[in-house]
């Protein structure tokens, strides 16, 4: 079911979407503009409200630049980190989305290694799909093979 969910979503034009401020939801592409912002009329653009993002949807360097070093400063001091600590202590800044997109891209480009531990087994993730509360409490991070000064 995972894999089908995981295709659906990363699929080149996506049928459904992962969305949810404060838990996890499953979107039809069809309910999708409920949840982004119109920045263009001419041509019609919709962008998920993210704080690196202008008004248009670019991506603003110093803001993605600052979110990325402020969840790797968490993880450099805090080895084994859980995800749901990570989302605690940065929720007066980020919201569940913008922590788990930038997690995605850390960890897609080397900075981070995610350990799924269920009782005693640890599992390397490779799955690109957000965890729910119960789930993040089981997820840690670890420094990746990349160094942070690298970003």
């Amino acid at each position: 079911m995972a894999m089908v969910v995981n295709q659906m979503v990363e699929a080149e034009v996506p049928l459904i979407h992962w969305m949810g401020y404060d838990s996890l939801v499953l979107v039809s592409s069809q309910y999708l503009a409920r949840w982004t912002v119109v920045v263009s009329e001419h041509p019609f653009i919709n962008a998920l409200p993210r704080r690196w993002l202008d008004i248009r949807g670019n991506r603003v360097a110093d803001f993605w630049q600052s979110s990325l070093r402020a969840v790797m400063g968490l993880i450099i001091f805090r080895p084994g980190i859980t995800q749901t600590e990570i989302r605690w202590r940065l929720r007066a800044v980020y919201d569940r989305q913008e922590i788990n997109d930038i997690l995605r891209y850390l960890q897609r480009e080397g900075y981070l290694r995610v350990r799924v531990g269920y009782s005693s087994v640890w599992a390397s993730c490779g799955m690109d799909m957000p965890f729910d509360e119960g789930e993040e409490r089981k997820v840690f991070w670890f420094i990746g093979d990349k160094h942070w000064y690298q970003l």
